[in-house]
């Protein structure tokens, strides 16, 4: 009887630790994380917001004032260097017309205008492997997915959205 006392405490205290082990290795990404650079505008690049509750919400490029999704949300993992991204909803645009965009504020000449945002639920949610390159430049903590280099904007979350 004494014996399955230890093993009992033993798997507990295995389990606490590796719940640790996990929640650490989750907080290394909490932050907003921005491709290309570390400065943000009045609108930012495309960038992923890591959550200390294993959620994510990564933002297309707001400089696109064309494309048709504009954000997805879900839940990640990391696991040595591999960070798994499982997608839950996108938001949409839909609708809309194209028109001429504004000289000296708008990127683009033709742009999107009159859509509606939606929210879709996405039917494969199938994990999604990336490996994490994780680097430091000029003082600024980053990572690389696949060709991607996303630099850490700001650590400081306030929620989900």
């Amino acid at each position: 009887m004494i014996k399955f006392k230890y093993v009992v405490l033993i798997v507990l205290l295995s389990n606490a630790l590796h719940a640790t082990a996990q929640k650490s290795k989750r907080n290394k990404l909490v932050g907003i994380w921005q491709v290309g650079s570390a400065m943000a505008g009045n609108a930012m690049h495309s960038n992923y917001r890591f959550f200390s509750d294993g959620t994510f919400k990564y933002t297309f490029n707001q400089y696109d004032d064309r494309g048709r999704i504009m954000a997805a949300k879900g839940n990640y993992k990391l696991k040595a260097d591999t960070l798994y991204l499982i997608i839950k909803t996108r938001t949409e645009r839909i609708g809309g017309d194209l028109v001429g965009g504004s000289p000296g504020f708008q990127q683009e000449e033709l742009v999107l205008e009159g859509d509606k945002m939606v929210e879709i639920k996405q039917k494969n949610q199938s994990p999604i492997p990336f490996v994490i390159k994780w680097f430091k430049k000029n003082g600024t903590r980053g990572f690389e997915l696949q060709n991607n280099k996303y630099y850490l904007v700001s650590a400081n979350l306030h929620s989900g959205d």
